[in-house]
């Protein structure tokens, strides 16, 4: 007898699991989490076992650093119709770039054509003004401090109201963004 007055063996249970030779041996209230526990360490196991190693840190020097960084005020800005877009970074600007970042304003009353983007994903935070922001056929209205994520390949545009603007950050999954106009349907 155990000194709470229960025998040593009486709250586990082997209900013959095993993970490789080792027994699994389950508690009573405990059971599932051990079980799940045991699941996420074995699905670790084998990522970890499965993950390339770490990559070198890139070496920074004065040339390198004379790329990653990049000003407002020098980068290209874009007109468009309905607004403009300045890219600050992306693997035009820094060929060692991994991702696309850029500021976006679409004019009072104005829209961006329906497009996709088909080998990222859109990070899209709204700094000032709102819009409603079209995904496929769904509708959502974003203001200052919103986000939104749009899917890789998904059709969409913002369309901002009659009285004011928006301006955001736009940041993508890819150094190479890559955009595509579709038609509506």
């Amino acid at each position: 007898m155990m000194p709470n007055g229960t025998r040593p063996d009486s709250n586990r249970r082997n209900h013959g699991l095993s993970l490789g030779n080792v027994p699994i041996v389950l508690r009573r209230h405990g059971a599932v989490l051990l079980v799940v526990a045991s699941i996420c360490l074995v699905a670790a196991g084998s990522a970890a076992a499965e993950d390339p190693p770490a990559e070198t840190p890139e070496k920074i020097d004065a040339q390198s650093l004379a790329t990653m960084v990049q000003s407002f005020d020098k980068v290209e800005k874009l007109e468009h119709p309905w607004g403009w877009i300045r890219w600050l970074m992306s693997s035009k600007l820094d060929p060692k770039a991994e991702m696309t970042f850029g500021l976006v304003e679409i004019k009072a009353g104005q829209r961006n054509p329906m497009h996709i983007h088909p080998n990222c994903e859109e990070i899209l935070y709204v700094l000032s003004g709102s819009c409603e922001h079209w995904l496929d056929k769904e509708k959502c209205v974003l203001k200052a401090g919103d986000v939104i994520r749009i899917p890789t390949g998904v059709p969409h545009y913002a369309r901002t109201f009659e009285k004011e603007g928006m301006k955001a950050v736009i940041v993508y999954s890819s150094g190479d963004r890559q955009f595509e106009e579709v038609e509506e349907k």
